[in-house]
């Protein structure tokens, strides 16, 4: 992919590499209280009001799902969003990044993956000067603080430093009931208060691992029409602490 190749990036194109599977929520089943202050900064981002958000959140906080619905949101409202998720292609040639100054959004999920490998901190380092010139936009997304990236090109993280930083909260109790009666809104489930309760008590705490259990609950029942309900969650659950 080189800069001379603009024909790539057509009118509402989303470039994934690799290519992901379609987000399980939207930005509005996020828990809205919750994650208010980095949804309002990602509605920055994207309508060009800043030009740089660094978001961090600490495993199972719900980073890659806020990440995935915020990336299929964006690409319905600017007309070139590209997301590299770092730890899958750091193993390729850097060269992936030329010419994706063109974008109207880059999203670099998990920066630390770049770490130790002195040809990506470079080409980033380059990418993020060439989108500096080109009045393009950076997300930036990390498992840890920007100050304890291990990252070891200076001036790497020295551009880094200057966005606005964002964490995600802890998976609470609260959060993940927030993010489950969202999405039993949106199912147009029937949520029993007993259900509710028994989810969130012996559920997965990851906020991922939670809403993937929520997808293979409603998944199941529609598969033996079955009604949602506490019997069922169990049997799901046993069923993933036998594997």
């Amino acid at each position: 992919m080189t800069s001379d190749t603009p024909d790539l990036f057509m009118p509402q194109e989303q470039l994934l590499l690799p290519l992901q599977s379609a987000p399980v929520l939207t930005l509005a089943d996020l828990p809205g209280q919750a994650f208010a202050p980095v949804l309002a900064a990602l509605d920055a981002l994207c309508r060009g009001e800043v030009a740089q958000l660094h978001v961090w959140g600490e495993p199972g906080a719900g980073r890659s799902l806020l990440v995935n619905a915020f990336v299929a949101d964006a690409s319905q409202r600017l007309s070139r969003v590209v997301m590299l998720p770092l730890r899958q292609v750091v193993f390729l040639p850097a060269e992936m990044l030329d010419g994706l100054e063109h974008c109207d959004l880059v999203v670099l999920d998990d920066i630390e993956a770049a770490a130790g490998w002195p040809a990506w901190e470079e080409a980033l380092f380059n990418l993020y000067n060439r989108l500096q010139d080109s009045g393009g936009r950076l997300l930036v997304t990390s498992a840890m603080p920007p100050a304890g990236l291990p990252l070891q090109l200076p001036d790497l993280r020295s551009r880094l430093a200057r966005a606005s930083v964002y964490s995600l909260p802890s998976p609470s109790d609260a959060v993940r009931v927030e993010l489950l009666q969202a999405t039993a809104q949106r199912r147009g489930w029937v949520l029993e208060a007993e259900l509710q309760r028994y989810l969130i008590e012996r559920g997965p705490r990851p906020l991922g691992r939670f809403m993937a259990l929520i997808d293979r609950l409603d998944q199941r029942a529609q598969r033996d029409k079955r009604a949602l309900s506490v019997p069922l969650a169990r049997q799901l659950l046993e069923e993933t602490q036998a594997r």
